[in-house]
């Protein structure tokens, strides 16, 4: 719905399935009910997190759902036909590990174990925050965006936030879940190729990058390289030009 004095509100049904629109007598009466009704949202998100995961059973050891650490409303942009652009409303939420996209908001234990989308934190990078026009200014768009390694290649995707306090926020969980994520999961491997020769490319939390040979007979695999985190800058540099020759990601190989 056009708005182009400022004076609607629009309020979403957790279920995603009404739409209560208001209109207010001017723009800044409209700009004070929406801060209003956005900082009691965001003052309630710790009793929301703290009720979904009880109901869910994530504090308990034997749950097989997973604990999640934020979770919030988001508009997320959509190619239309004709290359034209639109944003949906989805709902965000981050678990220990996963980054996990719903419709709206679930109300059953199945519904919560059934995602749209399902991206790995540890192989989710991101690459954009603040305005959409790329500088700030007035009604501009804040967003961020995100990049996640996939065994189809890279998927991209770009979210709305309405207040600055929301892209801080979602900035600081995603940074903050990505290293929580590696120090949990510790390490992750590809298959490669090196020198024509199959490898595997080993990422160590603690240990650094580890290449080793992969072999029929596995009594005769071997570690050809090994580079400590701590040494991880002085190694790039020395790549930047005397480049490590012919290690290729092999397309297909389990991994991450």
């Amino acid at each position: 719905m056009p708005d182009l004095e400022n004076r609607l509100l629009e309020l979403h049904s957790p279920d995603g399935q009404h739409t209560v629109v208001l209109r207010c007598k001017d723009g800044p009466s409209a700009s004070s009910w929406f801060t209003a009704v956005h900082t009691n949202i965001a003052a309630l998100l710790p009793h929301t997190l703290a009720h979904i995961n009880a109901y869910l059973g994530a504090t308990s050891a034997a749950s097989t759902h997973p604990h999640l650490k934020h979770i919030g409303w988001l508009a997320e942009q959509v190619q239309l036909e004709g290359g034209r652009q639109q944003y949906k409303p989805v709902v965000m939420a981050l678990t220990e590990k996963d980054i996990l996209l719903f419709q709206a908001v679930p109300w059953s234990r199945e519904s919560w174990s059934t995602p749209l989308l399902t991206h790995p934190l540890l192989a989710t990078r991101l690459v954009h925050s603040g305005s959409a026009r790329g500088s700030p200014a007035q009604g501009s768009d804040l967003v961020f965006a995100t990049r996640t390694g996939t065994g189809r290649g890279i998927e991209s995707h770009m979210f709305r936030v309405e207040t600055h306090w929301d892209l801080s926020s979602w900035m600081r969980a995603l940074v903050q879940g990505a290293h929580a994520a590696a120090e949990l999961i510790k390490e992750v491997s590809i298959g490669c190729t090196l020198s024509r020769q199959d490898v595997r490319l080993t990422l160590h939390y603690e240990k650094g990058f580890t290449v080793t040979k992969e072999q029929v007979d596995p009594a005769g695999g071997g570690r050809a390289l090994q580079v400590p985190l701590r040494e991880a800058p002085d190694v790039r540099r020395r790549w930047n030009t005397q480049p490590l020759p012919g290690l290729w990601r092999s397309r297909g190989r389990d991994g991450v």
